[in-house]
C-alpha cells in the first residue's frame, strides 16, 4: 500500500507541475519563451490526475479502518469525519471548477486563481500542518508552489517546446527565476524538516526508513542542481538542447520518488521509540551490522567510506565533463544516480551507531 500511495503522490506532483508551468508560461511574453505545443487535453488530464491520485490517502485509511465492515461505508465515513477525507473533498471540488475553467477557456487570471487555491489546499491539509497549523501550512505551501512552478516550466520547455527555438532570451529570465525557486525550496524545506527532525538528530535518523529517505532526497538534489547549472550556465549555444533538459527532468523524478516514499514513513520524533516500533531501514544492518537501542550516531571516518565519497564526487564531476566532451546527456542520469548511491554508502560507512 505504501508503494501505491507514494507513486500516486509522484503523479500528483507531476500533474501540479504541468498545470503550474502552463499557467506561468501564459504570462511570459512570446519573445521570452520557446515556441510551445500547448494541449488543453493534457491540462484536463492533469486536473483529473490530481483529483484521482489525491484519493490514494483516503483509500489507504479506508483499508486500514475497514476490517470486517462495509468498505464503502467506511470510505464515506472517512470522507465525512476525517481530515484526510475533508482534504480530498476540497481538492475534488476545486478540480471540477478548474477543469470547467480550462474547458470553457476562462482567462489565465481566473485559472491561476483556482490553481492557487488548490495549492493552498495541499498546504493546509499536509502532514506538517497537523503539527503546526500556520507554520506548517505556510512552509509546505511555499515549498510546494516553488517546486511546482520551477518543475512545471522545466517540463514544458524540455518536452513540449520546438527544438530550434531561441534559448538565450528564455535563459535571461528563467535562470534567475530558477535560482530564486531553489533558494525558496531550500529555506522552506529546512523549515519543514525542523518540524520532524532536530538538526542534532539528523545523522542518527539515518538508521530509520524516514531518515534514510530524507538523506537520499538531499543527495539526489545535488546532481539535479549540477544538471540545472549545465543547462543554465554552461550551455551558451543559441539553441537549447532538448536531451540535456530531459536529463534534468529525469533527475528531478528521483527527487519526487524519494520525497513521496519518505512522506509515507513514520517521522523520527523520538528515534529510539521509532526504531523500536519500525525497525531499521533497509541496508543499514548490511552496512553497519546489528543495531541496538539507544541509537547514537557519530562520525567515524573509515578508508572505505572516504573512498566511496570520493567516487561519488568523481561521478558528479563526470556530469560536467560529459557535457564538455559532448557525451550522451543520458550519461548524466547514470552518473547522478551513481553519485547518490556512492555518497550514501560512503556516509553510512563513516557513521558509527
Amino acid at each position: 500500500m505504501i508503494a501505491f500511495t507514494a507513486l500516486s503522490d509522484v503523479l500528483v506532483y507531476i500533474a501540479f507541475s504541468y498545470l503550474a508551468g502552463s499557467v506561468v508560461l501564459k504570462f511570459v511574453p512570446i519573445s521570452k519563451k520557446p515556441v510551445l505545443r500547448e494541449s488543453k487535453v493534457l491540462e484536463l488530464l492533469s486536473v483529473a490526475a490530481i483529483a484521482l491520485f489525491s484519493l490514494a490517502p483516503v483509500i489507504e485509511l479506508t483499508n486500514f479502518l475497514a476490517d470486517d465492515q462495509s468498505w464503502f461505508a467506511v470510505f464515506f465515513k472517512v470522507l465525512v469525519d476525517y481530515r484526510t477525507g475533508h482534504g480530498w473533498i476540497v481538492t475534488g471540488l476545486f478540480c471540477i471548477i478548474l477543469a470547467a475553467a480550462t474547458l470553457l477557456n476562462f482567462s489565465k487570471h481566473i485559472t491561476v486563481y483556482f490553481l492557487g487555491v488548490l495549492i493552498l489546499a495541499v498546504g493546509y491539509f499536509s502532514h506538517v500542518s497537523t503539527l503546526n497549523l500556520w507554520g506548517g501550512f505556510a512552509s509546505h505551501t511555499i515549498h510546494f508552489l516553488a517546486m511546482a512552478v520551477w518543475t512545471g516550466i522545466l517540463l514544458h520547455v524540455s518536452w513540449f517546446a520546438e527544438s530550434k527555438t531561441e534559448w538565450r532570451s528564455f535563459l535571461s529570465w528563467f535562470t534567475p527565476f530558477a535560482i530564486a525557486c531553489v533558494a525558496v525550496l531550500f529555506a522552506s524545506g529546512v523549515a519543514i524538516m525542523l518540524f520532524f527532525v532536530e538538526p542534532s538528530q539528523y545523522a542518527r535518523s539515518w538508521v530509520l526508513p524516514y531518515g534514510q529517505l530524507l538523506l537520499l532526497k538531499h543527495l539526489s538534489i545535488v546532481p539535479l542542481l549540477a544538471a540545472a547549472a549545465i543547462n543554465g550556465f554552461l550551455n551558451k549555444r543559441k539553441y537549447y538542447e532538448r536531451a540535456w533538459l530531459r536529463a534534468e527532468s529525469g533527475l528531478l523524478l528521483l527527487v519526487f520518488l524519494f520525497t513521496a516514499f519518505m512522506s509515507k514513513q513514520a517521522p523520527p520524533h523520538n528515534i529510539n521509540n521509532t526504531f523500536r516500533s519500525e525497525g531499521p531501514a533497509p541496508f543499514v544492518e548490511m552496512l553497519k551490522g546489528p543495531l541496538y537501542i539507544p541509537i547514537d550516531g557519530s562520525w567515524d571516518a573509515s578508508i572505505n567510506g572516504i573512498l566511496f565519497i570520493v567516487l561519488g564526487l568523481l561521478l558528479l564531476a563526470m556530469m560536467v565533463i560529459g557535457y564538455k566532451r559532448a557525451l550522451s546527456p543520458w550519461l548524466s542520469i547514470l552518473c547522478g544516480s551513481g553519485f547518490i548511491i556512492a555518497s550514501y554508502i560512503g556516509l553510512m560507512l563513516n557513521m558509527s551507531y
